[in-house]
């Protein structure tokens, strides 16, 4: 039925109006069930099975009674396939999809977010945020889990919230088996990642080392990046979405930083810190992801509370 037809339809029953150019809601019962008519736009929801992503600056809008909110991820979160990884000698398998982002946290979305700017190079905002605890990237992810609800971008059942370490192991791989995303060499990591041979001693905007294959930039320097986990020895035979234990001393960070050599970077380096700890070489990335029905679901909801 075309716009017009369904104007006639209304008016006969009643329940058409029009004022200028304002489109009255109608409310429409009986024979037809129960319609919500709006005059807002319809964005283009992200389909869950898909792996396409809306366009920077898409947005959507629910059109009818009882429909979730569709997902709209972040700008510049890339989708990433489940799939498995080899860790030294352990298989370790990931079932579920997941967004991760293109970048590190920026400064400038986490004054947008939260207000503040806990950083220690404070000249550009287009540089990481760093100095920042665990518990205040937890308190981030929990703050724009509800923004983005509340907004109708991010359905009940996906949340935004830290990596486990083994999805920031698999995206920071991308495929490679090798000591690093580019390869073995840590000679070549000039050109990808900001270490204590390229820095003069500071971060830098993100982005502008080259991306690893699956198109995540910084995933080798710059600052190191907090993980899920509490830090703990692995356990033994392949692991299927590990999340560490629920509960312990020290937090994971991975990554390698502007301070250290490049052989620090390495995609299965893991050093660790006290969750209230934060220092001017460790920031975050955010992941979207299911908010029930995973493990690493389970253990956000185990470890920490919303502020």
């Amino acid at each position: 039925m075309n716009g017009a037809s369904l104007r006639r339809l209304l008016r006969g029953v009643g329940l058409f109006r029009q004022a200028g150019s304002h489109r009255w809601i109608a409310w429409v019962s009986g024979l037809f069930g129960l319609v919500l008519l709006s005059a807002c736009g319809r964005g283009t929801p992200v389909d869950p099975g898909s792996s396409e992503v809306p366009a920077v600056g898409a947005s959507t809008s629910s059109v009818g009674l009882g429909r979730a909110p569709a997902l709209v991820p972040l700008t510049n979160m890339i989708r990433v396939k489940a799939g498995s990884f080899t860790r030294m000698n352990q298989r370790v398998t990931l079932t579920h999809d997941f967004w991760l982002g293109k970048y590190e946290v920026t400064q400038s979305e986490f004054v947008a977010l939260t207000g503040r700017n806990p950083s220690h190079f404070t000249n550009d905002l287009t540089r990481p945020v760093e100095k920042v605890s665990h518990l205040e990237a937890m308190a981030f992810c929990h703050r724009l889990t509800r923004q983005e609800r509340e907004a109708g971008r991010l359905p009940g059942s996906y949340l935004y919230r830290l990596p486990t370490e083994a999805e920031w192991e698999y995206a920071c791989r991308a495929g490679s088996t090798q000591f690093f995303s580019f390869g073995d060499s840590a000679a070549e990591a000039d050109s990808y990642a900001w270490t204590d041979g390229n820095s003069q001693s500071e971060t830098h905007p993100v982005g502008q080392k080259l991306p690893n294959a699956w198109g995540f930039h910084d995933m080798h320097g710059n600052v190191w990046e907090w993980c899920l986990d509490w830090f703990t020895n692995y356990p033994t035979g392949d692991l299927v979405d590990p999340v560490g234990p629920f509960q312990g001393k020290f937090k994971v960070f991975r990554g390698g930083g502007w301070n250290n050599e490049a052989k620090f970077a390495r995609a299965s380096n893991r050093f660790m810190m006290a969750p209230a700890s934060g220092i001017h070489f460790v920031g975050f990335r955010l992941v979207l992801a299911l908010a029930e029905g995973d493990a690493a679901a389970g253990a956000w909801e185990a470890m920490s509370r919303p502020p």
